[in-house]
């Protein structure tokens, strides 16, 4: 079977897994490469998907973002590493980390939403907040600068 013909199956059976959904270049690689298909036809179809726009890899990093914000926001570094995993490539997670807010402004968006608007007793609990970070990928100066910033408000 010629690798054009291989190609518009792989690029059927890659519609197909999609739909309606959102997902990403390098999940449907994936997925056509578990289906059987070589990887040289399963990158050219992805390509012949991403030049239509029905794979769009900005499109799926904004869905991992939209899941990643308010109580479950996490650093930049978590962030591209979660776009990464995701199957978004490199270039596009590198532009979508390079438009988000500072790790000290979203961590400090962390705080507000995980705990509300600083108590009095918030002063108190600084290594409670500072795990929290910690644990999304926040090094302990962002942290502890956001901190400070969430009880000035």
């Amino acid at each position: 079977m010629s690798d054009n013909i291989s190609t518009k199956e792989a690029v059927t059976c890659a519609i197909r897994h999609i739909g309606t959904g959102i997902y990403s270049s390098g999940k449907i690689r994936i997925y056509l490469i578990q289906k059987g298909y070589s990887e040289a036809v399963a990158s050219s179809a992805v390509k012949h998907l991403i030049d239509t726009g029905y794979i769009d890899d900005m499109r799926a990093s904004r869905k991992v973002l939209a899941a990643r914000s308010g109580r479950k926001q996490e650093s930049k570094h978590y962030i591209y590493s979660r776009l990464l995993e995701a199957g978004i490539s490199s270039d596009c997670a590198d532009e979508v980390v390079s438009g988000l807010d500072s790790d000290i402004n979203t961590c400090k968006s962390l705080y507000e939403a995980t705990y509300g608007s600083a108590p009095e007793v918030a002063s108190d609990r600084e290594d409670e907040f500072i795990k929290l970070a910690v644990k999304r990928g926040y090094g302990l100066e962002a942290a502890r600068t956001a901190f400070r910033l969430y009880l000035e408000q």
